[in-house]
């Protein structure tokens, strides 16, 4: 593309009458879209305002990134060409024998110098401009000013330090839509965008964790997986029979042995009336509903090193356990007397 500078000096050359290089190259053209007016060419230049849909500048520079300088009632900036189309008709000529005219097509706005009798020639009509695409703009500022990044339909979910609880206004193009949540990976309080903020709600401002862009309705979230049922090993009875467990006494559910080495419960009395079945050497034990669960129900319970109180149970209760050694076991309460505890128990290898 001819550059700004080529331009200026070939029009220097062909007329005397030009007295600055803005008379000379100064065409207007007009915004296709809300676009903002940045200090530099190119985003990571701060906003210094924002241009309304068709509202009409003049373009003075492009450069090669296809950015272009541009003046108007507001501050002065750059903005991107893409999003700049020619004013209609032609600007009448600074001179009777010198004019110009302004092609903006997508890599950027091209000039055209015309000296003499003959009339400016006309500029070739642009492509249309592409149709906006559907994405949500996010800024730090409110009215769309700071920090700002762009994200077309999708998820975000997590947001960097930058953005993280500091968005406070959005903008949306075509039909996008935005949900932004308090927390990380869509959790927390979340509210929807459907149109332009400028400054958002109080809910959600300078609180956003992570964020959807969306098109039509918000899609449902995804269902949880199902856990698969544990599979059960083969097993056979390791050890079974009755106990009878006197208070303060230990008992060995892998071969009914009461004291001695390789224990897994005790008959602990604080009080005559507190009383305890605790799992030791490692044991554990699952009180569960107290039902017959036989080697399945207790391989899949979930087992602790807890006492299991004596006024939680009764003639009749079931308890599972796991052994020091690993073994399931399940041992049903036979008789409760004030100093003796009667068992039966049966305990697995798998």
């Amino acid at each position: 593309m001819t550059t700004f500078k080529t331009i200026l000096s070939v029009a220097i050359g062909l007329t005397g009458i030009v007295s600055s290089a803005t008379a000379v190259l100064a065409a207007p053209a007009a915004s296709t879209t809300t676009l903002n007016v940045r200090s530099g060419p190119g985003t990571s230049f701060g906003v210094l305002d924002t241009l309304s849909p068709g509202e009409v500048v003049d373009v003075t520079e492009c450069v090669p990134s296809g950015w272009c300088h541009i003046t108007h009632t507001g501050p002065n900036g750059w903005v991107s060409g893409s999003y700049l189309a020619p004013v209609e008709p032609a600007p009448t000529p600074p001179s009777p024998d010198c004019s110009f005219g302004i092609t903006i097509g997508p890599s950027g706005p091209d000039f055209s110098i015309n000296c003499g009798g003959a009339p400016a020639p006309t500029p070739t009509p642009p492509p249309p401009p592409p149709p906006a695409g559907d994405e949500a703009c996010f800024y730090t500022g409110i009215n769309y000013t700071g920090d700002e990044f762009c994200y077309g339909v999708g998820v975000r979910n997590t947001l960097n330090a930058t953005f993280n609880d500091e968005i406070s206004s959005v903008r949306l193009s075509g039909d996008a839509k935005a949900r932004l949540c308090t927390n990380v990976n869509l959790a927390g309080s979340c509210v929807n965008v459907t149109s332009d903020a400028p400054i958002l709600a109080p809910a959600i401002a300078n609180q956003a964790s992570s964020l959807r862009v969306y098109t039509g309705v918000l899609p449902l979230p995804l269902p949880l997986p199902i856990p698969l049922p544990t599979p059960i090993p083969a097993f056979s009875t390791y050890s079974t029979g009755p106990i009878d467990l006197p208070q303060t006494f230990r008992a060995n559910l892998d071969n009914g042995a009461v004291g001695g080495s390789g224990t897994d419960i005790w008959f602990r009395a604080v009080t005559p009336s507190s009383r305890f079945i605790t799992p030791v050497n490692g044991a554990s034990l699952a009180l569960g509903d107290g039902s017959n669960r036989g080697f399945a129900g207790c391989f899949t319970e979930s087992f602790t090193t807890d006492p299991v109180p004596l006024e939680a149970i009764s003639v009749g209760t079931y308890v599972c356990a796991k052994t020091g050694a690993g073994r399931i076991s399940q041992f049903r309460i036979n008789a409760i007397a004030p100093s003796s505890l009667a068992i039966g128990y049966t305990t697995w290898s798998h």
